[in-house]
């Protein structure tokens, strides 16, 4: 898939999750949330693509890769917002 695609999908992706799950792990005085969740979701997207070709040693057809754009964009930004909820939660 070409990487403009895979950083398309990997932003909206993202920015839909943190959409999807929008008080978990985010102060609610912080506005910047939207930009961290798109790129944490373009992260995920070019990790995903990076471990899904180790793991099948090769790349697949169009349908697996973008699969693997959005699995990986969800699960950095769930990650991450767990990380941040734990972090506010213990410094309150």
């Amino acid at each position: 898939m070409n990487i403009l695609l895979r950083i398309l999908i990997g932003g909206f992706v993202g920015w839909l999750t943190g959409k999807a799950v929008e008080i978990e792990g985010r102060l609610k005085v912080e506005k910047e949330g939207h930009v961290g969740d798109v790129l944490c979701g373009i992260v995920g997207a070019l990790a995903g693509d990076l471990l899904f070709f180790w793991i099948v040693i090769g790349s697949g057809d169009g349908l697996s890769s973008f699969a693997t754009a959005a699995l990986g964009a969800v699960t950095v930004v769930g990650a991450v917002r767990l990380i941040a909820a734990r972090w506010h939660a213990a410094q309150s």
